[in-house]
């Protein structure tokens, strides 16, 4: 038989953990309502940049809906980072035609410092606007305001970061299902997390800064010895909570290509996942907080349901909250998925969580056992 003691041991336990989360549920049910007020109109000056390595057929594809942006003053800038396809002979093509496209050469001959990282950082540096807007060659803008959307974020001269959402395209099957599911799942992180004033990460498919920010702070010099982190590592590094904002809107979003087989989905992850052992001292106790909270009320959810079985009925109080809570989480990925134009997936969380756990345990461990990937690109 359960004491009374052992009952108030499980209820302490949850307590915290409980508190951790509803602050995030907190955090962005209050957003939501800045969101819906908020009808900001800057026009601020801004430089798009997309990097893109034998990328010809997403350039074909996507830099029309990017030069053709509702927005007055837009700069669009490509980064041809030494491709072997026709992407050059199309991008000169392009830009004879629109005179707001850019485009930047990374030296063939260049060595030193090889990966995405230098592309962008040609970029950044080529752009004549202080604001810059980056996303990759495969995503394309979810509408022709999407610029407009996310300059809404510079609410005043403080902002520095703006912090945007980008999904993958709905396709057939279970992979492409889990894969747009998990990232809707690390956007309620990072987002909620800016929300709750503890930005640590952005997606380089949708993420804006300030070029002053970017150099004033040597742009990726203290991790360029890691292929990944272009996006997370350097908004880890500079964004806070007086400086960063977040913008998540239907026509605010970019869509890109999933990753077609297992392999390459598994290969992605892995290379992501890697980076965030470098991540602050202050950001790595979030993450760990997020983590260890999801599980403590987990399992005192499931041990209460056990022993509220049994005739315990004091249990009922944690397997009440346990239970509220996991509601309270499904309806709030419902609607992070409507603001995302993710449409229904937030209602296949429940069916699909225990999956992603267990594909991202099979990450961690692989990253473990035999190394992180090298390379911003597989191929």
């Amino acid at each position: 038989m359960i004491t009374t003691a052992e009952w108030w041991v499980l209820t302490v336990v949850m307590a915290p953990a409980l508190l951790f989360q509803w602050y995030l549920f907190y955090a962005f049910f209050t957003a939501q309502k800045r969101l819906n007020k908020s009808n900001v109109h800057q026009n601020l000056p801004v430089s798009l940049i997309v990097c893109a390595r034998n990328e010809l057929e997403n350039l074909q594809k996507n830099l029309p809906k990017w030069v053709s942006q509702k927005y007055p003053e837009l700069e669009v800038i490509v980064v041809n980072d030494r491709s072997w396809d026709d992407s050059r002979f199309y991008l000169e093509e392009q830009a004879s035609q629109h005179s707001n496209l850019k485009i930047v050469t990374v030296p063939d001959n260049d060595n030193y410092w090889a990966g995405k990282k230098l592309a962008l950082t040609l970029g950044i540096k080529a752009a004549k606007h202080d604001i810059v807007l980056l996303t990759d060659a495969d995503c394309a803008p979810a509408s022709e305001y999407w610029v407009q959307h996310m300059m809404k974020g510079y609410t005043d001269p403080s902002v520095e970061i703006v912090l945007g959402y980008g999904r993958y395209q709905n396709e057939k099957g279970l992979l492409n299902l889990i894969i747009r599911m998990e990232t809707l799942h690390t956007a309620w992180q990072y987002l909620t997390a800016a929300w709750a004033g503890w930005p640590f990460m952005g997606v380089g498919r949708n993420l804006s800064y300030r070029k002053e920010l970017f150099f004033k702070n040597k742009g990726f010099y203290k991790h360029m010895h890691i292929a990944s982190g272009d996006d997370d590592l350097f908004i880890n590094e500079v964004a806070t909570r007086q400086n960063t904002q977040v913008v998540i809107h239907p026509e605010a979003v970019t869509v890109s290509i999933p990753k077609k087989t297992w392999a390459e989905y598994i290969y992605q992850r892995r290379r992501h996942f890697s980076t965030s052992s470098h991540y602050r001292t202050g950001s790595k106790i979030f993450l760990a907080s997020y983590q260890v909270s999801r599980l403590v009320i987990w399992t005192v959810t499931v041990l209460s349901l056990a022993l509220l079985s049994m005739g315990n009925t004091w249990f009922a109080i944690p397997f009440g909250l346990g239970t509220a809570y996991f509601v309270k989480r499904w309806w709030a990925l419902i609607k992070l998925g409507k603001l995302g134009g993710e449409g229904k997936l937030g209602w296949w969380y429940p069916v699909l969580s225990a999956i992603i756990f267990a594909v991202q345990l099979r990450i961690w461990l692989q990253n473990v056992i035999i190394g992180v990937p090298k390379g911003w690109k597989k191929t």
